[in-house]
């Protein structure tokens, strides 16, 4: 999970490599010999799991992830051109697909999955924690002194919310309750720490599942398309919002005050305002993934972003074929949810799903854009269909 785990692609130890202290190096070289060698290694095991099992396993939503990839890769052939950024898309992905698929076949394996997972994102946390309010900590090991130590302030939210994931599918199916608070009181410690605002967000609607029963009943009783579905509203109304703000008087006098508060509030409607204008060129197949996820320019400036939305960086790369195969793949899942009959369980899926649906509107981790969404979608699918005997 460390390893392989995309989340994490930002985080500063990989930095730590070729520091000049011994120790370092040999752990650095230890975890990026181990990154390579299970990019062969998990999918091998996978094989010989199928084999074992006659090919007779809940496969979740495997084959929808792997239609999305193909798009992805036939619209990036089409189009630009360009395939290597998508072996690097698709490969390290990959192996976590296959890795969660194994790990959340059984009740045995599950409890160990999520017992490790929080663990590791409570060790994960703390270490951020330390390291934002300390930030001298940092003259041990290098001169290099970033704000955070897992990664950039609105792409923490990510890791944040898949540790929840793991503390409370802990709780769940171990009943490890304080293990599970632990885990949630530096969550909320973290979020004030890093102040990104789409995090902070999601973590307020969050709050609402946890200490809120009605919020928490109404959550685990709607199927996750009604979420999907209001996400994808919010998502119209920021895009609109950005085109009214350049057009219109009115709403430019009413938002600007929220442009000057937040700088890069205003940048996020640049940015959506011209890829808008972009999308609508090439509407079914996208421009393809190129070389860079960064794909707009910030007018007079040499600065390139990437959308910071996903539904829009997606109709840019992958055009709406693309983004239709993702919704096919979370109507799938929200299918599986709906004939759970364990609710609890349901209802963890869904606010940890919305949450970060919610963050994606305005942060995304780029180069693997819909990696946080779909991870999570196959361990919701594959969990869920644990047979009864199997769970507590």
């Amino acid at each position: 999970l460390f390893t392989m785990d995309r989340c994490l692609e930002n985080m500063y130890f990989f930095f730590l490599y070729d520091t000049g202290k011994r120790y370092l190096d040999i752990f650095m070289s230890l975890y990026l010999h181990t990154h390579r060698y299970l990019t062969y290694l998990v999918p091998l095991v996978f094989v010989i799991w199928l084999i074992r099992n006659k090919f007779k396993v809940n496969y979740g939503i495997l084959f929808p992830i792997a239609i999305i990839y193909l798009l992805y890769l036939i619209t990036s052939v089409l189009t630009s051109g360009y395939t290597s950024r998508w072996i690097n898309k698709f490969q390290y992905p990959a192996v976590m697909y296959l890795f969660v698929t194994m790990m959340c076949s059984t009740k045995r394996n599950a409890q160990r999955f999520f017992r490790i997972g929080v663990d590791l994102y409570i060790g994960l946390l703390l270490l951020n924690t330390a390291f934002t309010l300390y930030p001298k900590l940092y003259s041990f090991f290098t001169d290099w002194t970033p704000d955070f130590f897992i990664s950039a302030s609105n792409l923490t939210g990510f890791p944040l919310f898949l540790g929840a994931l793991f503390a409370l599918l802990d709780k769940h199916f171990n009943n490890n309750s304080l293990r599970c608070w632990i885990y949630l009181f530096l969550f909320f410690l973290n979020q004030f720490l890093i102040h990104s605002a789409g995090s902070f967000i999601a973590a307020l609607i969050f709050s609402g599942f946890l200490f809120i029963p009605k919020a928490k009943n109404f959550i685990q009783r709607k199927n996750l398309n009604f979420f999907v579905f209001l996400s994808v509203v919010f998502c119209f109304f920021f895009v609109l919002a950005a085109f009214l703000y350049f057009h219109f008087d009115m709403v430019y006098k009413i938002l600007d005050p929220l442009t000057l508060l937040k700088e890069s509030l205003y940048i996020r409607f640049i940015i959506w305002n011209g890829l808008i204008a972009l999308i609508l060129k090439k509407p079914i197949l996208g421009y393809g993934l190129g070389e860079k996820a960064e794909i707009f320019i910030r007018p007079n400036t040499s600065l390139y972003y990437n959308a910071h939305n996903a539904y829009l960086q997606t109709l840019y790369e992958g055009g709406i074929l693309t983004l239709a195969t993702i919704f096919v793949a979370l109507n799938i899942t929200s299918d599986k949810l709906s004939k759970s009959n364990d609710r609890p369980l349901v209802g963890i899926f869904h606010i940890i799903l919305f949450s970060e649906l919610i963050m994606m509107l305005s942060a995304i981790t780029s180069w693997y854009t819909w990696y946080p969404i779909l991870l999570i979608l196959q361990i919701a699918v594959c969990t869920v269909a644990i047979p009864e005997e199997n769970k507590l």
